[in-house]
């Protein structure tokens, strides 16, 4: 005798279909709900199960999610019965893997045609199928997050292989349910909950699930409760930041005088991110998977520079040029410092070896008013006119030595002499 678990919400509608499916031979078991149903089916073990699409506390969809992930009930047939309109919720139940998606109100021998034929169908893949069924999805349809609860709750083991775009893979490993190790191809896979909240910012992807005894060096070792409340908790602040971002494939480009600008309000760790951005601009989704590390803070980073203007949208090719020191400008030196300033400096010493004589400096009676108004010297005339002393005083010594000399050489030759 087929088994048959009808799930609706709609306890009348519910007791019609059993009374008909037993009049008609079937053994069949109500749930007013996904969470009832979920708990009868370990015991019931249906054939097949008909349920409505809306049901409350989980939707018929996600409830046929939890069930395609038991390695024990994977191969349970679905058929939804729906009186809504919406045709993408039925097109995502038959992608899902749902078997029929049949409207309200329906002829009650029109839905055992349906059943007969679903379970003959299934009945005939199921002797013909020599190996078991991986269940497999897309991550847009089912979460990392949902999976690692069904896991929980279906006390599972085996791994979960994930496949995103731009060649990112990752594998979290299950043992009776709790995770135990979860890496990445572009990781190091030393710190397992950084490798798995990694993977549970993919928003895009496949995912499939390999049951069975697991190996493998562990990298996690929380228990998978906290593993999921700290999930949980990433999650919900990185989607929050990334919210208040531009789309993750907008292209963002560094605005240099800003940064500079901004340099004491930024964390000292930030420069990895800097780093990261081209000079034709990156995606922001490129740098923080080009940062590695805890994308959380990478995330955080890029909302700081972007309330700074430190980064854009738009490329403003801004060139950060630093004023130039008050001792340059009083000098009337203020040009540009890495071209004129070596310049300057020769000038001041061919000028002093261009005076021949040592000259008395001239003195100047200024009145004390005047010169309490005249401006500082700069450090430029400091230098030189501290140049132009050693130079005379040392011309000075030097004649009186050629003196010296000359006396001594015309004494040597008298006495001996010569002369």
């Amino acid at each position: 005798m087929k088994r048959i678990l009808v799930v609706d919400s709609d306890e009348q509608v519910a007791s019609i279909l059993s009374i008909k499916l037993k009049r008609e031979g079937f053994e069949a078991a109500t749930a007013g709900n996904s969470a009832d149903a979920l708990r009868i089916l370990p015991e019931f073990r249906p054939d097949i199960i008909v349920s409505e699409m809306i049901l409350p506390k989980m939707s018929g969809i996600d409830f046929m999610k939890r069930v395609k992930m038991n390695p024990e009930m994977m191969r349970i047939p679905f058929v939804f019965l729906s009186s809504s309109r919406d045709v993408e919720n039925k097109i995502l139940a038959l992608d899902m893997g749902a078997a029929a998606v049949l409207a309200k109100p329906l002829f009650i021998t029109d839905l055992l045609e349906n059943l007969k034929g679903i379970l003959g169908e299934y009945e005939l893949k199921n002797s013909s199928d020599s190996e078991e069924n991986t269940p497999e999805g897309d991550i847009s349809d089912i979460s990392v997050l949902n999976i690692l609860s069904i896991l929980l709750e279906n006390n599972s083991s085996g791994e979960v292989e994930f496949s995103a775009s731009s060649d990112k893979h990752g594998v979290i490993f299950c043992d009776c349910g709790n995770v135990v190790r979860a890496e990445t191809n572009d990781g190091d896979n030393k710190d397992g909950m950084e490798e798995l909240y990694k993977i549970l910012s993919w928003s895009d992807g496949t995912f499939s699930v390999n049951y069975g005894d697991v190996s493998v060096e562990r990298n996690i070792f929380i228990p998978q409760k906290k593993i999921i409340e700290k999930s949980v908790e990433w999650f919900r602040e990185y989607s929050a930041i990334l919210r208040s971002l531009p789309p993750v494939d907008t292209t963002v480009h560094l605005d240099f005088a800003n940064f500079v600008e901004n340099l004491n309000k930024l964390p000292d760790d930030i420069d990895s991110v800097i780093k990261s951005i081209d000079e034709s601009g990156s995606k922001i989704s490129d740098i923080i998977d080009s940062c590695g590390g805890d994308r959380l803070r990478t995330a955080d980073y890029l909302k700081q520079l972007f309330e700074l203007s430190v980064v854009s949208s738009v490329n403003v090719n801004s060139v950060y040029k630093a004023e130039y020191p008050q001792w340059l400008v009083s000098s009337g030196k203020a040009v540009e410092i890495k071209e004129d300033l070596p310049e300057e400096k020769p000038e001041v010493f061919e000028n002093i070896e261009k005076s021949e004589e040592p000259e008395e400096p001239e003195p100047v009676a200024a009145p004390v008013e005047e010169s309490a108004g005249e401006p500082k010297k700069s450090a430029w005339d400091e230098l030189a006119e501290q140049s132009s002393r050693r130079g005379k005083s040392g011309k000075i010594v030097l004649f009186v030595l050629l003196l010296a000399v000359a006396a001594a050489i015309i004494t040597f030759i008298y006495y001996r002499g010569l002369i």
